[in-house]
């Protein structure tokens, strides 16, 4: 229609004003990238905080269903994981002294036992080692081990500062789950608001399953394994279960990690020892994979063995020990989408 403005597509803008344009959109784009990486280990842990919320959001639900006020049946969530928490460390602390206590006491027997070797016999004995050791033990050597250690403690000290942070944004985002819930529909169309709203559940409820699930299968793992040595005698059992509780959480790869950690601890006990630690490991992993897991998980994510290695595998390379974890429940997200809107627009097409 006459006297209405034609748009000018970018071919037709002067060369001066397109090279600014597209100048400008490097700059934002190098800007983005730039802020991205500056602020990865932020968004790391706001990610892992909305899961955590996620999670914690499935027994706040169940209260919400049974009458209570949301509020309430948060801060009963929160009492609750203080109890269960100072009631861990109150189990946890004793052992882990005792047996702490009990390594430092037979240190100077494994030290003669070591001594004593036929395999250190190979490399020279112990005058040899200890003539390496001195030649070792130099000014230069001291100060970069000194440096290292410092640079341990501080990055443990950041690792708990994180944590620590990550858990309190899990207990603000959970309070205020109803509002973020609300405000991210609010950013799609009215018409498709319902079925955003419906499909926005889906994710969350296969989210919080799994992460509950994959909970309970660790203490499960955790609590088996403590049993276990505390019958065949592997010392530190109390440590050593936590470690392979921690361990459980991996996908794939975690049970296998703990149950070459607690066979290496086995070995010094005796071979008999170790060889019915992997016996044991490798029975509760078929336990683990054939009854455990599907019947803890029934109600939440269905993932097949080769899209859970490959998620393993891809959160490994981009986020290290935090993408293993939630690899496989934001895969699970991103299928329930493709499956849900992408697949029936192809279908239509």
């Amino acid at each position: 229609m006459a006297g209405l403005p034609t748009r000018r597509s970018l071919s037709q803008t002067p060369p001066v004003q397109a090279g600014i344009l597209l100048g400008v959109g490097f700059a934002l784009a190098a800007a983005l990238v730039w802020a991205v990486t500056e602020l990865r280990t932020l968004l790391i842990v706001l990610v892992v905080a909305g899961f955590l919320a996620i999670g914690m959001n499935r027994p706040v639900s169940l209260m919400t269903r049974r009458g209570l006020p949301r509020w309430l049946a948060v801060m009963i969530l929160i009492f609750s994981l203080f109890l269960l928490i100072c009631g861990g460390i109150g189990l946890i602390i004793p052992i882990v002294v005792r047996e702490g206590t009990e390594f430092i006491q037979a240190a100077p027997g494994y030290w003669e036992d070591l001594m004593s070797s036929s395999l250190l016999e190979r490399f020279g004995g112990e005058t040899r080692i200890l003539e390496q050791a001195q030649s070792f033990l130099t000014g230069e050597n001291i100060s970069n081990a000194l440096g290292g250690f410092l640079g341990g403690v501080a990055t443990a000290a950041g690792a708990i500062g994180w944590f620590t942070t990550c858990v309190i944004l899990a207990l603000f985002i959970l309070g205020g789950h109803d509002r973020i819930r609300g405000g991210a529909l609010r950013l799609v169309a009215a018409s498709k608001r319902d079925r955003a709203a419906e499909l926005l559940d889906q994710i969350l409820q296969q989210v919080g399953a799994y992460l509950i699930g994959a909970l309970a299968i660790a203490v499960v793992a955790g609590a088996s394994s403590w049993i276990f040595m505390a019958i065949v005698g592997i010392p530190y059992a109390a440590i050593l279960a936590v470690v392979v509780a921690i361990s459980d959480l991996i996908p794939q790869i975690g049970a296998t990690i703990g149950a070459i950690i607690v066979t290496l601890v086995a070995l010094t006990v005796s071979p008999t020892t170790a060889l019915i630690s992997v016996i044991f490991f490798l029975l509760y992993q078929q336990l683990e994979n054939w009854l455990i897991y599907p019947t803890v998980m029934r109600s939440a994510v269905k993932v097949s063995d080769l899209a859970s290695i490959v998620s393993v595998l891809i959160g490994a390379a981009l986020f290290g020990v935090i993408g293993v974890i939630l690899a496989i429940p934001f895969y699970a997200a991103v299928r329930l989408i493709i499956r849900e809107l992408v697949f029936p627009r192809l279908d239509e097409s």
